[in-house]
């Protein structure tokens, strides 16, 4: 029996485009940080050290921890898995084991030109059996193209892996959203022209027109904190946002607002474990910055996650972090929620025009009391 995966063929993906539209399809099960991979003996071996060093890489909390484990599974296993969050399937076109015939039977002749020629050797199938879900083949000619290729392209490999498990994160998030703080959300957007998710059960730490600064915090349990803050900063001209600027600003920011309660020690960007990339952050350019924060007196720490981007619509820098305080826990899944929730921004200039007029109308209102 032949194995077709739609999304290889366009005709195929558009059927089940219009039937997933008909028929909603259940949430994907099974832990979001393991990955089940399909693959033959020959070839996991020849390519296990490569796979666990790109799907296995370490985020730093600062103790590390793994993004992903790989657990690998029997082909006739697969359909047991059907509806989990995470899968790979590994093939060779030129082999006769029955993981690589499968592939060889799954992908149309279009995908195996591309393979024969060296343009692709990823392909990735979303929501093919639940929502939130990945499944990624990776197929090579032979054993050598394909190592060569996941050699070259690791971090784009793990990257698909990881952005499908923030999107399930923020998913959860949007699906609560009539749980949030929406008196909170309103005044941001009504105030300030900017606004993002505040769940029910983060309270506000500082809100500060004068300063640009906007702060909540999460403490559930008490020794388990997550912090989340906004700044924004009026800047006519974008060219002085650089990773020099977003690194001294924060520091700035942190040092007058997030301090202890004695007032003796502040946050401030610890010197190790720092990545700052160029990313594209809703639609906007910007700095995504990950590492770990410490006080200044080195009592404490811990991980955190910033975006700084400049929007042309008000003409304004924005800096959307968020940190995790929790010692003795693991903080991987803590970082997700936070940078979940940094993605439910929005400016004004994002929202409708219903809705720009609706904020507007509540502006004239507040200046009226």
């Amino acid at each position: 029996m032949k194995h077709a995966l739609p999304g290889f063929a366009l005709l195929a993906a558009l059927v089940l485009g219009l039937v997933s539209c008909q028929m909603p399809k259940a949430p994907a099960v099974g832990p979001d940080d393991r990955i089940f991979v399909f693959a033959d003996d020959t070839v996991w071996n020849a390519l296990e050290p490569q796979l666990i060093s790109t799907f296995e890489d370490s985020v730093m909390t600062p103790q590390p921890e793994l993004w992903f484990t790989l657990e690998r599974k029997p082909l006739q296993d697969y359909d047991k898995y059907a509806q989990y969050k995470n899968r790979l399937v590994l093939g060779i076109l030129t082999s006769e084991d029955s993981v690589s015939r499968f592939v060889q039977q799954s992908i149309d002749t279009t995908v195996r030109g591309m393979v024969e020629h060296g343009q692709e050797c990823v392909f990735n199938k979303y929501d093919d059996k639940a929502r939130g879900q990945i499944l990624m083949f990776l197929v090579g000619v032979d054993i050598p193209q394909l190592s060569s290729y996941i050699q070259n392209r690791a971090p784009d490999l793990l990257y698909f892996f990881k952005k499908v498990m923030l999107d399930r994160e923020i998913a959860s998030a949007m699906s609560e959203a009539s749980y949030a703080k929406k008196d909170i959300g309103d005044h941001l957007m009504r105030d300030y022209g900017w606004t993002m998710l505040v769940q029910h059960d983060y309270w506000v730490a500082t809100d500060s027109a004068q300063a640009h600064f906007f702060w909540v915090r999460r403490a559930n349990p008490s020794d388990v904190q997550r912090w989340i803050f906004v700044h924004w900063v009026d800047a006519p001209d974008p060219n002085i946002l650089t990773e020099r600027w977003v690194l001294a600003e924060r520091d700035s920011v942190t040092r007058q607002f997030m301090r202890t309660l004695d007032g003796n020690a502040y946050v401030e960007i610890a010197p190790y474990y720092l990545k700052i990339e160029n990313v594209n952050f809703l639609g906007r350019f910007a700095y995504e910055t990950r590492g770990d924060w410490r006080f200044s007196d080195k009592s404490g720490g811990g991980p955190f996650v910033n975006y700084t981007l400049y929007d042309e619509g008000s003409r304004r820098i924005y800096m959307l972090d968020g940190s995790i305080f929790a010692p003795r826990v693991e903080k991987k899944a803590l970082v997700l929620q936070v940078d979940a929730l940094l993605h439910t921004f929005k400016t004004f200039g994002d929202l409708s025009k219903d809705e720009q007029e609706d904020v507007l109308k509540e502006r004239k209102e507040e200046k009226k009391k």
